[in-house]
């Protein structure tokens, strides 16, 4: 059932290929490949070596993990606002507001498009969408200013702070925030262009890119987001590339009693519903597979902790078996279409579960 489905998907053009991983605590229980990583301009098979443009899974894998390693060494609080580290700001949003969503910003800016003037300006002028606290509104706004923060509480390049405190201690070796020239060629390719963010802009922001010079060519090896793109690799909203068994291998520091870099206190933060009563319950960087339908789905626990990114990508973990279910793909290659993974996910989840025989 599960491979008929995949290849079912993969003619359908939902996405060129998928890559698929199912572990439980510190076994890979099940890895495979399926389709192709490029149909453009000529088609390449997909392995296991290729690594894939993880968008905004580089929230909860590096931007929350990296705040959360602050609260460890007791440089802010999530109860910290925002604008004691950067007086620039005129919303009272708090770090644990920031990380959950519920600052109130905007889903999206594009910061580019506007530079010189720098990120922080651009966020003083944004009108907030909802009062700090009453809401969960996705926002890459938020993990944006989290980046800035990071850079400003640490002193150091977001980049090499992520390399620093988690790539380098966990000895991965297909896990970048930059890929190199040399391996730029396995990385599965998105889209032809930024086309699809070039439309995003046209409703408010026409006239700036109507002035900006846009990528044309295909992007590989390079991070869709355009705003990451123009950060030099990433905004903190995304920009992470691997493959699925490096995201395995940093899924295991987000269970307690698995984690090597962060003390298990500090690593239950993740399993923290900080928007209790809303309508979408929200970790420091992870959505809860609880309330609204979620890409989890019936088939992973309601205490399951997950994340999936624009370019086609996911991760769900569940606290039972300390289990991990990966899926990761291009869907927007070479195009992005208008269907969203959601509901492929649930299925692809409840299938692994069947082929597995687990409960």
């Amino acid at each position: 059932m599960l491979e008929s489905f995949v290849r079912q998907q993969i003619e359908k053009k939902t996405f060129p290929g998928v890559s698929l991983l199912a572990a439980a605590g510190d076994r890979v229980v099940y890895e495979r490949c399926f389709g192709r990583r490029a149909t453009w301009p000529v088609p390449e098979p997909l392995d296991s070596d290729t690594l894939f443009d993880l968008a905004s899974l580089t929230k909860p894998l590096v931007t929350a993990f990296l705040a959360a390693y602050f609260i460890e060494k007791k440089q802010w609080r999530l109860e910290d606002e925002a604008r004691r580290f950067l007086p620039q700001l005129a919303m009272p949003a708090t770090l644990g507001q920031l990380l959950s969503h519920s600052a109130g910003f905007p889903p999206w800016h594009p910061f580019y498009l506007y530079r010189p003037q720098d990120d922080l300006a651009q966020v003083a002028t944004l009108g907030g969408m909802a009062d700090p606290g009453s809401r969960v509104l996705y926002s890459d706004i938020g993990y944006i200013l989290l980046k800035h923060l990071l850079e400003k509480i640490s002193g150091a390049g977001f980049q090499e702070l992520a390399a620093r405190v988690i790539f380098e201690p966990l000895r991965l070796r297909n896990t970048f925030l930059r890929v190199p020239p040399e391996m730029q060629g396995r990385c599965a390719p998105t889209e032809v262009g930024n086309r699809h963010e070039k439309g995003m802009c046209r409703l408010g922001h026409a006239a700036a890119a109507a002035r900006f010079t846009w990528r044309s060519g295909l992007i590989r090896g390079e991070v869709h987001d355009a705003n990451s793109f123009y950060a030099g690799g990433s905004a903190g909203n995304a920009g992470l590339f691997a493959n699925a068994r490096d995201v395995f291998r940093l899924g295991r520091e987000f269970f307690p009693a698995a984690a090597t870099l962060l003390r298990p206190e500090t690593v239950a933060l993740f399993w923290k519903d900080l928007t209790p009563g809303g309508a979408g319950g929200r970790s420091p960087g992870f959505r809860l597979n609880s309330g609204a339908r979620t890409s989890g789905g019936r088939a992973l626990a309601p205490s399951a902790i997950g994340h999936s990114g624009f370019t086609g990508t996911s991760l769900w973990l569940e606290a039972q078996g300390e289990r991990q279910w990966i899926v990761l793909s291009n869907r927007i290659h070479p195009r992005v279409k208008k269907e969203g993974l959601d509901a492929v996910r649930r299925r692809l989840h409840l299938l692994l579960k069947r082929e597995l025989q687990l409960p």
